[in-house]
C-alpha cells in the first residue's frame, strides 16, 4: 500500500484538471476521452513546459486504469474511506466538511476527489499484482555490488569555492593562520548551499568529483587542504578524514530493486501501450 500512498501526492497535482471545461478532446484512451483542460491543467500543477508530455503522461494513466478495470481489479468504497482518511490526516485536514469547502474553491466535489482515490488505488493494485509480483533481488546481486564498494577509501571532503583569486588568497591566509576551515567556509565561499555547512560536500570516492577536485582530493594526505583553480574559479578542497569504504546491503538492496521495479513498470507501461487503443489530436 506504500505504493498507493505515495501516488495519491500525484493526485494534488491533478485535482484542477478535474474541473472540466468544455474545450475539446485532445486524445483518446481505450474508449475514454482526455480533454485538452486536463493536459493544460496538468502541466501547470506538475511545472512541465511542453504539453506533448503531460499528455502523455496522462495516456499512460489512462491506460493503466482503463487496463485494471478490463482485468477486473476492483478498489472497495472502505478502501477508498481509508486511503481518504489517510490523505486528509497527511494534508491536516480535520474533517470532510473542512476537505469539501476545500475542494469548493476548486470546483470540485468530495464524488471527485474519491473517484480520483478509487483510479490511483487501482493503478496501485494493477501494478502490485503484475510489475512488483515479479520484481526481485538475490543475495548474490547485493554481494557483487558489496565486493566493489567494500574495501574502496572514502574521504569526507569540504571546499570553498569563490570566482575571486584575491578572495580565494585571503581563504588561504586565514587557513594558513589557523582559523577554522568551516568558519572560513562559511564566511567566504560563494557556493552558499555547501558555505552553510562549513563546506562540506560529503564523503567522496574515487572518480566522484570533476577531474581537478577529484586530483586535488585523491593528492593530499587527510588532515591538509589545496588550492585549485578551474575554469569557473578557484576551490580551495579539505579532507578531512578517510576510512575504508563498507556495504550497506540494507541500502543496496533497495538500490537494486528500485532500479529494477522502474525497468520493470517502463517495460509493463511499453506493453500496455502496444496493445492500447489510443488516438491522439493534439
Amino acid at each position: 500500500m506504500r505504493f498507493a500512498v505515495f501516488l495519491l501526492f500525484f493526485l494534488l497535482a491533478t485535482l484542477s484538471s478535474q474541473a472540466k471545461v468544455v474545450d475539446y478532446i485532445a486524445a483518446v484512451v481505450n474508449g475514454e476521452p482526455i480533454l485538452y483542460s486536463d493536459i493544460v491543467s496538468y502541466a501547470r500543477e506538475n511545472g512541465i513546459p511542453d504539453l506533448r508530455v503531460a499528455r502523455d503522461r496522462l495516456i499512460e494513466k489512462e491506460i493503466l486504469v482503463t487496463q485494471a478495470k478490463s482485468e477486473g481489479i476492483k478498489v472497495s468504497d472502505s478502501e477508498v474511506e481509508r486511503a481518504l482518511k489517510d490523505f486528509m490526516k497527511r494534508n491536516g485536514i480535520e474533517s470532510e466538511k473542512e476537505l469539501s469547502q476545500l475542494l469548493q474553491k476548486e470546483g470540485l466535489t468530495l464524488d471527485d476527489l474519491k473517484e480520483k482515490i478509487r483510479e490511483q488505488l487501482l493503478i496501485a493494485k494493477l501494478i502490485a499484482r503484475d510489475v512488483k509480483s515479479n520484481v526481485s533481488v538475490s543475495d548474490g546481486e547485493v554481494e557483487m555490488v558489496c565486493q566493489k564498494e567494500e574495501g574502496k577509501p572514502v574521504r569526507d571532503v569540504y571546499y570553498i569555492y569563490t570566482k575571486s583569486r584575491s578572495v580565494a588568497d585571503k581563504a588561504m591566509e586565514l587557513l594558513s593562520n589557523g582559523v577554522p576551515f568551516e568558519k572560513v567556509a562559511r564566511e567566504l565561499s560563494e557556493d552558499r548551499e555547501t558555505a552553510s555547512r562549513g563546506g562540506h560536500i560529503g564523503k567522496v570516492t574515487p572518480g566522484m568529483l570533476i577531474k581537478p577536485l577529484d586530483q586535488a582530493v585523491w593528492s593530499v594526505k587527510p588532515g591538509n587542504y589545496k588550492l585549485v583553480r578551474t575554469s569557473s574559479g578557484f576551490y580551495i578542497v579539505y579532507v578531512k578524514s578517510e576510512e575504508k569504504g563498507h556495504c550497506d546491503r540494507d541500502k543496496i538492496r533497495q538500490q537494486l530493486y528500485m532500479m529494477k521495479f522502474q525497468k520493470a513498470l517502463k517495460d509493463y507501461l511499453d506493453r500496455l501501450k502496444r496493445s492500447a487503443s489510443v488516438k491522439v489530436y493534439m
